[in-house]
This record gives structure tokens, sequence and C-alpha cells, in this order.
């Protein structure tokens, strides 16, 4: 547990009207009640475009307390989300997940706050890749929400991409800030030239060191193993 009081909250994103939102926000709800966080938090669902419809929204009332957070969509997709639900809910930490994550292994959240309580504040991954360049993938990812709101807001999909893995990516800002930027798992917490040492992460094996999972890892899960192959030696080649 933290030595000082700290507010948590969990951005989960929902795209209004996207064509498999009420299936994704049903396996998001089933397995957070099936995989307990182990540590207090509060649950915001950011709903891109506006109001869920009924059915949808009424998932979330078998979780209990759940503040909804809707807003209009724009270029910046779930990075502007995120940090409009920085903006709008102070928070200590906030972990951001996109609408296609959800969990598989109970304690996922208590490994983000071990590793924050050990190393600090900054950002802390759940998925890492060195494609394009190393960077930790805002799909699901844990940080402060003062590096969100001092991050640029991104305008268009280039923008949104380069938030994750341009040059001055967001895990770069925040090191260069003197935060820290590690890899979480559910066996360690790895430095940036650690991203992709450990098992069973992204796009290697069954992936289930991963604190959550979403469409990259099923994606991969559903390959053959040529593809599985070649995606695998992608997000582990050496720049």
């Amino acid at each position: 547990m933290f030595s000082w009081t700290v507010k948590i909250i969990l951005a989960y994103i929902a795209v209004t009207g996207g064509p498999n939102t009420h299936e994704y926000c049903s396996r998001f709800v089933g397995s957070y009640l099936a995989c307990p966080a182990q540590h207090e938090h509060e649950l915001v669902v950011c709903c891109n475009g506006g109001p869920l419809p009924m059915e949808t929204a009424l998932l979330f009332h078998t979780i209990g307390s759940v503040q909804f957070f809707p807003r209009k969509n724009d270029p910046g997709y779930d990075i502007t989300a995120y940090q409009d639900v920085a903006s709008r809910f102070k928070c200590d930490m906030m972990v951001c997940c996109g609408e296609t994550c959800h969990f598989h292994r109970e304690g996922w959240l208590k490994r983000y706050v071990e590793s924050w309580e050990k190393y600090g504040e900054g950002m802390y991954g759940t998925f890492s890749s060195n494609l394009v360049r190393p960077h930790l993938n805002t799909t699901g990812f844990c940080v402060d929400p003062k590096y969100l709101l001092g991050s640029p807001r991104p305008r268009n999909r280039i923008d949104r991409y380069d938030f994750e893995h341009g040059r001055m990516s967001l895990w770069k800002r925040i090191t260069l800030l003197g935060g820290v930027a590690r890899l979480v798992t559910f066996d360690g917490c790895y430095d940036v030239p650690q991203w992709r040492y450990p098992e069973k992460i992204l796009w290697k094996d069954d992936q289930t060191n991963c604190l959550m999972l979403c469409s990259h890892t099923q994606r991969f899960a559903e390959a053959d193993t040529e593809t599985q192959i070649k995606w695998r030696k992608g997000a582990d080649r050496v720049l």
C-alpha cells in the first residue's frame, strides 16, 4: 500500500455508436468483476461521441460505483479522451484503458501500485514494442495525469500516433522531465533497455504476463504461426 493517500482513477474508453462497443464493454465489465484489481480506485467511463445507449450503459451498473463522462469525439481519439478525463477528474494516478482492454488475472492494479511506490511517478506501460521505435503502447497504461495535461493535444491521427511512438512521445517527455517510464508485468517492472526481455508479454508466447489484454493481443493469439513469428520479430527488433 502507498505510504501516503493517493487517488486512482481507471479511465475506460467506450466509443458511442461503435460497431463492437456493446461487446467490448460487456467483456470489460465481465473481466473487471472476475479479476479484482486488489486496490481501491474509481472507474470513469469516457464515452467518446456522447452518452452511451441505455443497454450498454446498464452493463456498468453491475459494477456499482461508476461515473460516465460523455464527450465529443475528435481526431485525438483515446489520447484526447484521457487528457479530458485528467482535466475533469482530479487524481494522483490514472490507469488508461482503450475500448478493447480487458483483464485476465486478479491483482492487475496492485502491480501498477507496487511499481509506482518502488520507482516513483511517471508512466507504467502494459505493452511494449520496438516497432517504429521503442515505445510503451498507449492502448493500456498507467500515468501521473500531470504528464497527460502537460503534453500537446493531438489534432489528427498522425499526432495521435506520434504521442505513442514519435520522437517526442509521452514516455520520452516524461523521462526528460525527471519521471520514470517502465514496463510492468505480473512478474516484474522493467526499464527501457529491457522492455522486450520478459517472457509472455505482447506478441510473445501466450502473453499472460501482460496486466491486461486488448485487440493487439487477441489478433496475435488468433494468428497463424508464421504471422506470430513475424510480429514478434518486428516488436523485438534492435534499432
